[in-house]
């Protein structure tokens, strides 16, 4: 009898188990239906969504030979920081012809400005020196009209003590001789104040090789500055041989290789900045008017499963991702099969990680309340 009652209590106690599993089940069937209905209800959820980001094509200005590549993929390289650099030696031979030239005309140009000070100080001497003579040819002629005054004066005067027998006939002759004295001193005077004119009017015409000078300094200075001006087109030449960085950034791919010859503009590799990623999810029209812009997101990447990345709406997209489509789909024969369409959603990160990198799959959940 008591092993018959031990196995019906054992039995009783065995179903009351598998009853009390069943209910907890069901509770957690209950909670977790409860929990997932009410996610769906207050979610839009995004399972095939992607890290995007904006990715800068790094080209050259100029044309040439790959001479090395300073980076690989994956650096993070900074601002003006060298990728890679093309061979500038043609250019560089160019340069240093352009220096010498710039060199010779530069002790042309101080050669014809000291041509030019010499000629205005020799110009201004030589005018200086013939006022001077001038001024001296002036003063003399003047001396010379008043003394020539004074002995016609002092012959008037004998002449006429003449007529009374007062004065001799060589007192008479020694003031004629006097007359005629000052009269050739004064022509002589007259004839070196007409040189001294001559020679100002000299002076002024020799100080129109000036102008010469002046011109032919001015035309050497404008062409050094058509040589500073290609030099330093050159220089910018040059410089654009060496390919930078835009931005603080990752290089994504490199598409050239060490001795390559690319042209201007050619797609030499492409870089994004880790911190402006952002996650594009294309949700479906029947959910477009429950998401607006500023809505918070929570995000699961692939990646690093387990683990949570916030975010925000940025924008919503105005048109749906088809009328983007290369292969558009027409329908010439009047058969029509309504499909969902999707519209892109732009979602920013809270705290951009360096490890979330374009084109990983991530599961974004949109809160809609």
């Amino acid at each position: 009898m008591s092993l018959l009652a031990s196995a019906s209590a054992s039995r009783s106690l065995g179903r009351s188990l598998s009853l009390l599993i069943m209910i907890l089940l069901v509770l957690a069937a209950v909670i977790w239906g409860g929990r997932w209905l009410h996610y769906r209800l207050t979610h839009v959820h995004v399972i095939d969504a992607r890290i995007k980001a904006d990715m800068i094509s790094v080209a050259a200005r100029v044309p040439g030979r790959i001479e090395a590549i300073t980076s690989e993929e994956g650096a993070r390289p900074v601002p003006g920081q060298v990728l890679l650099s093309l061979d500038a030696s043609r250019k560089e031979q160019d340069l240093g012809v352009l220096q010498a030239a710039e060199q010779k005309l530069q002790k042309d140009v101080v050669r014809k400005e000291a041509e030019l000070a010499m000629a205005r100080a020799l110009d201004e001497s030589r005018e200086t020196i013939a006022r001077r003579a001038l001024a001296t040819a002036e003063a003399d002629v003047e001396q010379r009209r008043l003394a020539l005054e004074k002995a016609r004066s002092d012959l008037q005067r004998l002449q006429g003590m003449a007529r009374d027998n007062m004065v001799s006939a060589q007192q008479l002759a020694d003031v004629q001789y006097r007359v005629d004295n000052a009269l050739n001193g004064l022509r002589r005077t007259r004839a070196e104040l007409a040189t001294a004119e001559a020679a100002i009017v000299e002076a002024r015409a020799r100080s129109l090789n000036q102008q010469v000078l002046e011109a032919e300094l001015e035309s050497m200075q404008a062409e050094l500055t058509g040589i500073r001006a290609s030099q330093r087109r050159i220089e910018l030449d040059i410089e654009d041989h060496e390919v930078s960085s835009p931005v603080h950034g990752v290089v994504a791919k490199i598409f050239v290789e060490t001795g390559e010859v690319v042209q201007a503009g050619q797609n030499l590799m492409l870089v994004y900045r880790p911190d402006r990623v952002w996650v594009e999810a294309n949700i479906k029209e029947t959910s477009l008017g429950r998401v607006a812009a500023g809505q918070p997101v929570e995000i699961r990447v692939d990646a690093y499963p387990g683990e949570t990345f916030e975010g925000r709406v940025e924008r919503v997209g105005v048109a749906a991702t088809s009328e983007f489509s290369l292969l558009p789909s027409p329908n010439p024969s009047g058969n029509f099969t309504k499909t969902t369409q999707r519209v892109p959603v732009r979602i920013l990160f809270d705290a951009p990680d360096g490890r979330l990198h374009p084109g990983l799959m991530v599961e974004a959940g949109i809160d809609v309340r």
